[in-house]
């Protein structure tokens, strides 16, 4: 009987650990001026569906986000600080970052530009 109990919770417990799934995590360029800019995102994007664990930098203007995939994506994290008037960009590591701007680009949203050739 003893084994069967442990069994039992041994069973639970990876089926736990089985179901958390995947987690992606994200790094948002925000405008973050004070701490209540950083109070004001944790009250508000925290509780945001799917978001696991979240980490402001005030210092490097960034709010890093651990979410699961399956509950929520970046465009849906975006649409959240937009409700509390701040704009989230997804961080570009320096290493990642173009040497030289690409014209075919809209800095603002990141969406591809096509251009006519027709004169």
């Amino acid at each position: 009987m003893n084994r069967f109990i442990t069994f039992c919770l041994l069973l639970f417990v990876s089926m736990g650990m089985w179901a958390r799934g995947e987690r992606q995590t994200v790094v948002f360029d925000v405008d973050i001026h004070c701490q209540g800019c950083i109070d004001k995102i944790e009250k508000n994007i925290a509780f945001e569906r799917g978001v696991k664990d979240m980490e402001c930098n005030l210092d490097d203007k960034t709010v890093t986000i651990t979410f699961d995939p399956a509950k929520t994506d970046v465009p849906h994290l975006q649409a959240a600080f937009a409700k509390i008037k701040k704009i989230a960009k997804v961080h570009m590591d320096n290493e990642d970052a173009p040497t030289e701007p690409n014209d075919n680009v809209d800095a603002q949203s990141g969406a591809s530009i096509s251009q006519s050739t027709d004169y």
